[in-house]
C-alpha cells in the first residue's frame, strides 16, 4: 500500500466527514462490503446472471455480480464513465473481477487470426496516448501510459475467443509500477462480448486461469446468438480481429495506493483512457471516416 496515498485519501475522507457530521466507519474487509456499504446492490451465488439480452453466465460459489439496475451507481462509485454498452460486473471470491461489455456490430469475421501484427499493434496504441491523457487532465484524472505486452494477442479458433494484456503505469506515482489489463473478446454471431479482467500483478497469472475457466465453463450465448450459428444474410462487422483489439484498449483497470488492499479504481472506456481512439476507430469500421 502506498502510504502517500493512503494519507492523502484519509484526509479528504476526513474533511468530507466532518462536512457532513458523520463519522469515519471502520474500512471494510472486503470490496463486496465495501460496495454494498455504499448502497451499491450484489447479486451472490448460485445464480445465473443475464449480461444484456444476448448472454449469461452462471456464478461459481462466492462470486458475486453487480444488479443490472445499480451498474450506474457503481461505474460512477469507481470513477468510470459509461459508455452504453455495459451489461454486467463479476466479483470474484479473492476480489479480482471481470467486467462486460456487448457491442452489437456484427459478426466479425476471424480471417485475420494468423496475421495479428503485435509490434504494429501496440505502436498504434501508444501513439494516441498525448491525446487520451489530455481528456484525463480535463476529468482531473492522472496520467497513464502504455508500457508494452503483457500477452501479445492471441485468437483461438475452437472457442472464437480473442485475448491479449497490456501494462499500463500512471503519473499518480511518477510511472514507477506498472499495472496489467487483460481483454478477452467473445465472438458472438450479431456482435463482440467484450471482457476485461481486473487484478493485480502478483497474481494476474492465477486470476487469468481463472478467469478463462470461468468463462470457458459457465459463459454462454444465448440460443441463436452463437458464431457458430451465423447465417447468410447477417450483419457483418466493418472491421477484424485486429480493430478489435485497438478498440478494445480503452478499457483499463488501476490497483494502487489505498485501493490495493481490495479494491480496483477503474478508468474504463475509450474516451477515458484512449480518447484519440475515437477517431482512429472511425477511420476502421468506416464511420465518419474523414473524422
Amino acid at each position: 500500500m502506498h502510504t502517500r496515498l493512503l494519507g492523502r485519501f484519509g484526509l479528504l475522507l476526513a474533511l468530507a466527514c466532518a462536512a457532513t457530521g458523520l463519522f469515519a466507519q471502520a474500512e471494510p474487509a472486503t470490496l463486496v462490503e465495501d460496495l454494498r456499504a455504499n448502497g451499491i446492490k450484489l447479486v451472490a451465488s448460485p445464480a445465473t446472471v443475464k449480461l444484456g439480452d444476448v448472454a449469461e453466465l452462471t456464478l461459481p460459489e462466492g462470486f458475486h455480480a453487480v444488479e443490472r439496475g445499480s451498474l450506474k451507481k457503481f461505474y460512477e462509485y469507481t470513477r468510470n464513465s459509461m459508455g452504453g454498452q455495459e451489461v454486467g460486473v463479476v466479483i470474484a471470491p479473492g476480489d479480482w473481477m471481470l467486467f462486460f461489455d456487448y457491442d452489437a456490430t456484427g459478426y466479425v469475421k476471424d480471417d485475420e487470426k494468423n496475421s495479428l501484427d503485435a509490434s504494429a499493434l501496440m505502436k498504434s496504441m501508444t501513439a494516441n496516448q498525448d491525446a487520451a491523457n489530455e481528456e484525463r487532465a480535463k476529468r482531473g484524472w492522472d496520467e497513464m501510459k502504455v508500457a508494452g505486452w503483457a500477452a501479445e494477442p492471441h485468437y483461438d479458433a475452437k472457442t472464437n475467443n480473442l485475448k491479449w494484456a497490456i501494462k499500463l503505469t500512471s503519473s499518480a506515482d511518477n510511472h514507477q509500477h506498472y499495472w496489467i489489463n487483460e481483454s478477452i473478446r467473445l465472438l458472438g454471431r450479431g456482435g463482440v462480448m467484450k471482457v476485461t479482467l481486473v487484478t493485480g500483478n502478483d497474481t494476474f497469472a492465477t486470476d487469468s486461469a481463472a478467469a478463462a475457466s470461468v468463462l470457458s465453463q459457465r459463459y454462454t450465448y444465448v440460443a441463436g446468438q452463437r458464431y457458430a450459428e451465423f447465417k447468410e444474410g447477417d450483419k457483418v462487422a466493418q472491421y477484424g480481429l485486429a480493430a478489435l483489439v485497438l478498440g478494445g484498449a480503452g478499457a483499463a483497470a488501476l490497483k494502487f495506493g489505498f485501493f490495493q488492499k481490495f479494491w480496483k479504481l477503474l478508468a474504463a472506456g475509450a474516451v477515458a483512457l484512449f480518447a484519440g481512439l475515437g477517431k482512429l476507430w472511425n477511420k476502421i469500421t468506416g464511420k465518419n471516416p474523414e473524422s
